[in-house]
């Protein structure tokens, strides 16, 4: 009984330096991005790490996510995922639904690119909707910039 349990502490600081590791890769890759350096927020450590990010630009939000596996053990795999951005207690400004091949590094997931008016803020969510994962979303939310 007291192997199992050693093996069991093991793998479970195993899955946490995987999970770390990957958080620095995605972290490095979103800074990077095309859209520029932004203010990112990682979500699930489990399963697969989500980090959403976000650039301001005026009145123009770019909502922009990265995924990375959340242990060494990880076999590439296509993940679907949700993207979305809603004003802040209002309507929702755009929603995107795609599916990426997520292997062993940050992988991009898409970009949300929503007009917001003047004083209003924004919310953007990643989210995994893979069945049978637990749920994995990362939220950031950002006041215009005009």
């Amino acid at each position: 009984m007291n192997r199992l349990l050693a093996t069991l502490a093991t793998s479970a600081v195993l899955i946490a330096a995987g999970a770390g590791g990957a958080a620095a890769q995605s972290t490095t890759a979103d800074t990077t991005s095309p859209a520029g350096p932004g203010t990112c927020v990682t979500g699930y450590r489990g399963v697969v790490v989500n980090d959403i990010c976000v650039t301001v630009s005026g009145d123009q939000v770019t909502f922009y996510g990265q995924t990375s596996p959340g242990s060494l053990g990880w076999t590439a795999r296509t993940v679907p995922y949700r993207l979305t951005a809603s004003l802040v207690g209002g309507a929702t400004l755009g929603t995107i639904t795609p599916s990426v091949l997520v292997d062993h590094s940050g992988t991009a997931v898409g970009r949300l690119t929503v007009t917001v008016p003047c004083g209003s803020s924004a919310t953007g969510s990643l989210e995994t909707t893979e069945w049978g994962w637990p749920p994995a979303t990362a939220t950031i939310t950002v006041p215009s910039g005009c």
